[in-house]
């Protein structure tokens, strides 16, 4: 039996053009030669072999019949010869200065936000700023100024004194808080509730002289209250001290006692009417 398909594909590809109505006559004219040469063979084949010969050659028109019909449907492309570009200059990216801009941009971007994030990071209080404070300078870090995950219900701007733990806490966004240390003094040891903040005091108690001396700024220093106060009402207050603080530990005297540095840093960010929530 012959390979039908590779003789067929032969004769189609040498179409020009090669169309359907081409193609029918090569397949008519294999049909024709096909019957001719199963005529006249030589002995007479039996109709068993006549119909396997004729349903060859019919499954050999329809397989290169279908591969004609997906090289019409997707063409090759079109190639040009090398030659035809062989003086022209290497094509340009245009695109390239576009990548460079956006990764330039990227990087200042990065840049700058990293600038920032360093410049508004708390630095947690340095040794030196502690002793001018009066902070021990063997306080634990965790009493240090500082953000910190907290998680409650109360709003944005809210204080929250923990006297147990020995903290103060300003509620930010997103789960957030500042944390202060804190010492709690004999006469806000019962202190419990809601307050609000009614009035601030700069260097609360303290008068300057009636003549500016030299050493004013030093007494200044030595005010128990410390450098500034938030009052909730007439007997509390959230104030500094001029001594050591003794954060986390029950005092003698005072009552919701910051160091120096904390409650001005509080102080300036608190505005009147806060909500100030000491928990027992």
């Amino acid at each position: 039996m012959a390979d039908y398909t590779q003789i067929l594909a032969r004769a189609v590809a040498m179409l020009d053009p090669n169309t359907l109505e081409q193609r029918k006559a090569v397949y008519d004219r294999a049909r024709k030669v096909l019957v001719d040469k199963l005529r006249g063979s030589d002995p007479t084949l039996s109709n068993t072999d006549l119909a396997a010969e004729t349903a060859a050659l019919e499954s050999a028109i329809r397989r290169v019949e279908a591969d004609a019909l997906r090289r019409l449907a997707r063409p090759e492309p079109d190639v040009a010869p090398a030659a035809e570009f062989r003086d022209m200059p290497p094509l340009k990216d245009s695109r390239r200065p576009l990548w460079t801009l956006a990764l330039a941009c990227g990087a200042l971007v990065i840049l700058l936000v990293g600038v920032a994030a360093y410049s508004l990071w708390p630095r947690g209080g340095s040794l030196v700023r502690d002793r001018a404070a009066g902070q021990p300078a063997n306080t634990p870090y965790v009493y240090l100024r500082q953000p910190v995950y907290y998680r409650t219900t109360y709003p944005v701007g809210t204080i929250i004194v923990d006297k147990a733990q020995g903290f103060l806490y300003v509620v930010r966004p997103n789960m957030a808080a500042w944390r202060y240390g804190i010492g709690v003094g004999a006469e806000c040891i019962p202190l419990a509730g809601l307050f609000k903040v009614l009035r601030k005091e700069e260097w609360p108690g303290w008068k300057p002289p009636a003549q500016q001396l030299a050493n004013a700024d030093a007494d200044r220093m030595k005010n128990p209250l410390g450098a500034r106060a938030l009052y909730l009402n007439t007997d509390s207050r959230i104030h500094g001290t001029a001594g050591p603080l003794d954060v986390g530990q029950r005092t003698s005297d005072g009552c919701i006692r910051l160091i120096n540095d904390d409650v001005i840093y509080l102080y300036d960010r608190t505005p009147l009417e806060s909500r100030v929530v000491v928990l027992n």
